[in-house]
């Protein structure tokens, strides 16, 4: 009787078939990411020189930021970048909304309408965010825009995400958008724990997972 239990429990685990699956790797992003990084400082360049192309530069840009910010956030929930890494801030620039500017919401069909009414473009301001912070950000870009020819601020990208962008834009440089992939692309994890959590914290049950990233 127990053999032919056993056979009846293997039949029907044949029958459920077989999932084939590895786990998460950091070079598919990675090489991604170094891709579209290429791509925002070419297309960039060809938007600020206004360089005769097949394409149109402002289209290019927003795929790739799009693109990238992906890579960005799949890197970070695959907890696929080191636990030091992903709570350490970033430096960013900010240009701040106007504080006594009669707020104007730009079209839906347009990038970067409404600026110069709605921020202060005469100065941007350092700050520190998180990578998660800056990657949903750009994942959800409300606005997209290219900055060229101001007296008060370097040429680069301006952009921020819907929730953001009635508070303050990014501003990046080609070097500092640069940098910003240059630190996803360079952390590396040397070693990671996995395991399991009960609801008081101990290291046991099966309810709740737990990983380290060193």
């Amino acid at each position: 009787m127990q053999e032919e239990e056993i056979e009846r429990q293997l039949e029907e685990m044949r029958k459920l078939g077989s999932v084939s699956s590895s786990e998460w790797q950091s070079y598919t992003w990675k090489n991604e990411l170094a891709e579209q990084k290429r791509r925002i400082v070419l297309h960039l360049g060809e938007a600020l020189t206004d360089a005769k192309t097949e394409h149109n530069p402002y289209h290019m840009l927003e795929r790739a930021i799009g693109v990238a910010a992906v890579c960005m956030r799949r890197l970070i929930e695959c907890r696929l970048v080191t636990d030091r890494f992903r709570d350490t801030a970033l430096e960013v620039h900010e240009v701040h909304a106007k504080a006594d500017a009669d707020w104007r919401e730009p079209f839906i069909s347009r990038a970067a309408s409404e600026i110069f009414n709605n921020y202060d473009l005469t100065a941007r301001h350092a700050d520190n965010r998180n990578p998660k912070v800056i990657s949903d950000k750009m994942l959800h870009a409300r606005v997209i825009g290219v900055l060229s020819g101001s007296t008060y601020m370097p040429d680069g990208l301006l952009i921020a995400s819907d929730t953001q962008s009635k508070t303050q834009l990014f501003h990046f440089t080609d070097v500092e958008i640069a940098s910003i992939f240059d630190a996803f692309l360079n952390d590396r994890v040397r070693s990671s724990t996995d395991g399991y959590l009960d609801r008081d914290g101990n290291v046991q049950g099966t309810r709740k997972v737990f990983a380290t990233r060193d």
